[in-house]
């Protein structure tokens, strides 16, 4: 049996589909306001015929992973662990709130898959976790992470999870790692690349000058299948399929779903203005800000990531993003609902 954490998300919800597709027996974590329409959804975008049955397969736990009696009750009989449940916000009032989640979270689930002898364990962590290299060298898993001001506390989070699965495997947990880059594909609209796509539908005026890599959800979770069933232990692995800049993706966002692409260039000066102004409108109307700092900042990095490590480790041939955008815009055609404006699915 495996357990799947994060099964209502992007990353989790295709991994869902990838091994009940292989006819893997799989239990899936879940909080109790999580929906699970998507996932429903995503099964029968992907396989018309069979979808309903294969959704069906799944076995839902509720639990949360700072809910030590609900771990120990999901990982029960469970043989290999894929760990892709974790919080994104690059908000300071998230920050605790995150950290707790994504790296007390992880150290709980570890611990319990070392008392339950989880024969191996997927983390499905983030390049954010790998650090920033010198100005121009492309990424790779040798890279070391480096404290710096500049690290997000999204990317603080994960590189502290990361450490707690290292830290398991040196206790003699079985483990590999792998690090996505921006992961496209459908998604909950108010979330996760999705929200970008849904950005572009409506409209977005403003494109940044930002560089980084793209990878479709569904060559993620085909990788992550494929290094559990391999003899493959306690390394990690980087996941991209195309280094873009944010104008190339946004532009493919436009084309496939018949809108115009944003037309005006926002760099450092425009963002770190846009950032501020909307510090100020949140703090006036009590409204969440649209923008951060973290991510008005990022968004004009520009980072290229290697993917030899994972190709030459399995056979393995990533999509191209303009495959990924594609397969968005369409899912999401024929699921409008999602990017009604007054849409917001729990989680």
């Amino acid at each position: 049996m495996i357990l799947v954490t994060g099964g209502s998300g992007l990353v989790g919800s295709h991994l869902l589909f990838e091994l009940c597709s292989r006819g893997q027996k799989v239990s899936a974590l879940k909080r109790d306001a999580s929906n699970t329409d998507m996932v429903r959804r995503l099964f029968n975008w992907y396989d018309p015929e069979k979808g309903e049955e294969l959704f069906a397969g799944i076995r839902w736990v509720e639990g949360d992973l700072n809910d030590i009696v609900s771990l120990q009750e999901a990982m029960s009989g469970i043989r290999y662990v894929y760990h892709c449940a974790a919080m994104v916000s690059f908000m300071p009032e998230d920050r605790q709130v995150m950290m707790k989640a994504n790296v007390e979270g992880t150290a709980n689930l570890v611990n319990i898959a070392l008392l339950n002898d989880v024969e191996k364990f997927c983390h499905c962590s983030s390049v954010a976790a790998i650090g920033s290299p010198y100005r121009g060298n492309e990424v790779t898993e040798s890279l070391v992470w480096k404290t710096s001001k500049k690290n997000s506390w999204y990317a603080i989070s994960k590189y502290g999870a990361e450490r707690e699965v290292w830290r398991a495997s040196e206790e003699g947990l079985p483990v590999v790692i792998v690090n996505p880059s921006v992961v496209i594909g459908p998604g909950d609209p108010a979330r996760s690349s999705a929200q970008l796509y849904q950005s572009v539908k409506n409209g977005m005026k403003f494109y940044t000058t930002g560089v980084t890599g793209f990878v479709d959800a569904r060559d993620v979770a085909a990788a992550m299948a494929k290094l559990v069933e391999s003899g493959i232990v306690n390394k990690r692995f980087i996941l991209n399929s195309e280094n873009l800049s944010y104008k190339e993706l946004f532009s493919l966002f436009a084309y496939y779903s018949e809108s115009r692409p944003p037309r005006f260039r926002a760099g450092r000066l425009m963002t770190e203005v846009a950032w501020r102004m909307e510090k100020v409108r949140s703090f006036m109307t009590g409204q969440k800000p649209l923008l951060s700092k973290e991510t008005a900042r990022n968004s004009n990095i520009r980072r290229y990531f290697s993917n030899e490590k994972i190709k030459n480790a399995i056979d393995i041939e990533f999509r191209p993003v303009s495959e990924a955008a594609r397969n968005t815009s369409l899912f999401f055609k024929k699921y409008p609902v999602y990017l009604s404006p007054d849409f917001r699915m729990p989680s």
